[in-house]
């Protein structure tokens, strides 16, 4: 720049501004919806880390399991409360979503635009079930929660009991009411069965 008058260096300097501010945006649109995710796992988390300690309960995160020979499916919570054992899944969903809980696809709409997505609630239940299955556990005492980003709206017909979607926001009140409902708790032995089981088949090696 040593031959440029100082008009033309200022204008080189706003021109490589300009293109730091293109790129730095460039990758926060190409990233947004990486860095929305991990924002809402980290929450998700942190709320149910907070929640186990305070109830005494056993939070695992990051768990994997085998789906088959080639495929190995990710948890990203399960929490093991005083009756059930919940498989918790995050979903960075933002805007209205409606269907049936059992649809294959689900409408979400957003700022007046509609498209299908893959209905989250069978991702969670298939690998709830395949959580049961895999470490031979009664799928009675599992429940699935899906959770999703507070600025959505939820209206799935006729959800299940033993399978929820809801806001992050919500979590911990659907936790509440799974605990409410009228069942034995677990004795303890059959809890620390439960934790061993888990860790033993946990292939992400969060034993946490």
């Amino acid at each position: 720049m040593g031959n440029l008058n100082a008009e033309q260096k200022l204008y080189l300097s706003f021109l490589i501004a300009g293109c730091i501010v293109v790129l730095l945006l460039a990758f926060y649109l190409f990233y947004k919806n990486y860095l929305v995710k991990k924002k809402l796992k980290f929450f998700a988390g942190y709320i149910l880390y907070r929640y186990s300690n305070l109830n005494d309960y056993l939070l695992l995160n990051d768990y994997k399991i085998h789906i088959d020979e080639k495929h190995i499916g990710e948890i990203d919570h399960i929490l093991i409360t005083n009756k059930f054992i919940v498989v918790i899944n995050d979903f960075s969903i933002s805007g209205v979503l409606t269907g049936r809980y059992n649809d294959e696809q689900i409408k979400l709409t957003n700022n007046k635009e509609t498209k299908l997505i893959a209905n989250p609630l069978n991702y969670n239940r298939n690998l709830t079930k395949r959580l049961a299955l895999f470490n031979d556990l009664d799928n009675s005492f599992l429940k699935g929660i899906t959770v999703i980003n507070d600025d959505s709206l939820v209206e799935i017909d006729e959800m299940l009991e033993q399978f929820k979607i809801c806001r992050k926001k919500d979590l911990k009140k659907v936790i509440r009411q799974f605990e409410k409902e009228d069942v034995k708790p677990f004795k303890e032995d059959t809890v620390v069965n439960f934790i061993n089981i888990l860790n033993e088949n946990n292939l992400s090696g969060n034993k946490k």
